[in-house]
């Protein structure tokens, strides 16, 4: 599989889903967790939204305090499953939902927004912008493995710290680069973005395919930066 291949397989929607469990890795499921990112101008974060559906507390809800917790508490994480519409759908309805309501009508149950800070990007050298895209999670050696497979990631060469690899994508005439990199003293990951040249759809495209490819492998997107 290449690279390419590889990211266009990470789904097309523009929402995130989640199965919710009782317990961590138990099999029973009890809901659902729909997020969503909007993104500035400048394609950094601005807002985190998200909803969740419990048949047991009557329907949809919308928390703030639960989607940055599910970021800070390996705990909450353990109970999420990342997954595609298709089984969201088939969950809801197993659930006693019905027919699990399109991505617009989905965005009227964001309700209590998580504010992500924005501002003039910080500035560390004078190539192309980079944007990075903040997951919480854990990659074990097996994840990792898959993970750097997959995006057929080259093996660091030790000159910048914390790189565990490097993917590139040609995507029409524009050259993207991330590097996946260990940050926040080994608690966190992120992937730093750069697509030159600047400008066009390809950079706001690799973004969100890079992070269903990452929700696929147990990472949380908390955030995207615009560095430069």
């Amino acid at each position: 599989m290449t690279t390419e291949t590889a990211i266009r397989h990470a789904g097309g929607t523009l929402l995130d889903y989640y199965l919710l469990r009782a317990e961590a890795d138990h099999a029973e499921v009890t809901g659902l967790l729909v997020e969503e990112f909007v993104l500035a101008d400048d394609l950094a974060a601005a807002r985190l939204r998200s909803a969740g559906w419990t048949p047991a507390d009557g329907g949809w809800w919308s928390s703030a305090a639960y989607a940055r917790a599910v970021r800070t508490d390996p705990r909450l994480r353990a109970r999420l499953a990342a997954v595609d519409r298709a089984t969201a759908e088939a969950t809801y309805h197993r659930l006693g939902g019905g027919d699990l309501p399109a991505e617009e009508e989905l965005r009227g149950h964001f309700r209590d927004d998580v504010p992500l800070a924005t501002g003039a990007p910080l500035r560390l050298s004078d190539g192309p912008d980079v944007h990075r895209i903040l997951f919480a999670g854990e990659l074990d050696d097996r994840r990792l493995a898959r993970l750097g497979a997959l995006l057929r990631l080259d093996d660091p060469d030790g000159a910048r710290p914390g790189v565990v690899g490097t993917g590139r994508l040609r995507v029409n005439d524009t050259n993207v680069r991330w590097d996946l990199r260990r940050v926040g003293g080994g608690i966190a990951w992120c992937f730093d973005v750069t697509a030159e040249p600047a400008g066009g759809d390809a950079l706001p495209w690799v973004l969100r395919q890079l992070i269903g490819v990452a929700r696929g492998h147990g990472l949380f997107p908390a955030t995207i930066e615009r560095l430069s």
